[in-house]
């Protein structure tokens, strides 16, 4: 089973408007933090970019060699929050998202099984966890552009994000 071609060019599209967010943060913007305590900006991408890598392994183990955009701290125990360090470069975080994006397309279009499981469910399809994967991206990025807004800083610009939905 294969990945649709308006699945795989709705994919491209998402990667594109994730580089337009990319292209718009400043390193200061990254430490801003969701309201109520939640997670910064860099920690947001991380866990993007970790969760696309983390749930395409269930296409091809192989994708685990990927790079991460975290580092580790020694001594915290796993489930604290504190225990990673997210990425702040912003150029080594825009190639280590398209690297990723790109390994796990390819692999979700080489699957010939039903498709990975995810959260506890299984997907129907290779597109079916694409979408998944998509849907993921859309509300992180809200929570982006809800942690720039208030912490004052500039948003994107509107045409610009939704140029690659819209044929840009």
């Amino acid at each position: 089973m294969s990945v649709s071609e308006s699945v795989r060019r709705a994919w491209e599209n998402n990667l594109r408007v994730n580089q337009v967010l990319l292209s718009h943060l400043s390193p200061e913007m990254l430490a801003s933090r969701t309201p109520g305590g939640g997670m910064s900006v860099a920690q947001h991408l991380a866990h993007i970019v970790g969760s696309v890598k983390y749930w395409g392994t269930q296409f091809d183990s192989g994708l685990e060699a990927l790079p991460r955009l975290f580092t580790v701290r020694e001594g915290l125990p796993e489930d604290d929050p504190e225990a990673y360090v997210p990425e702040t470069d912003l150029g080594r975080i825009r190639e280590v998202m398209r690297e990723t994006y790109e390994a796990v397309l390819g692999a979700a279009q080489a699957a010939t099984q039903k498709g990975a499981t995810a959260y506890g469910e299984s997907h129907d399809s290779p597109d079916a966890f694409l979408i998944h994967m998509m849907v993921h991206d859309a509300h992180h990025r809200g929570q982006i552009l809800l942690a720039l807004k208030t912490a004052g800083h500039p948003l994107p610009d509107e045409d610009a994000v939704w140029g690659p939905w819209r044929g840009g």
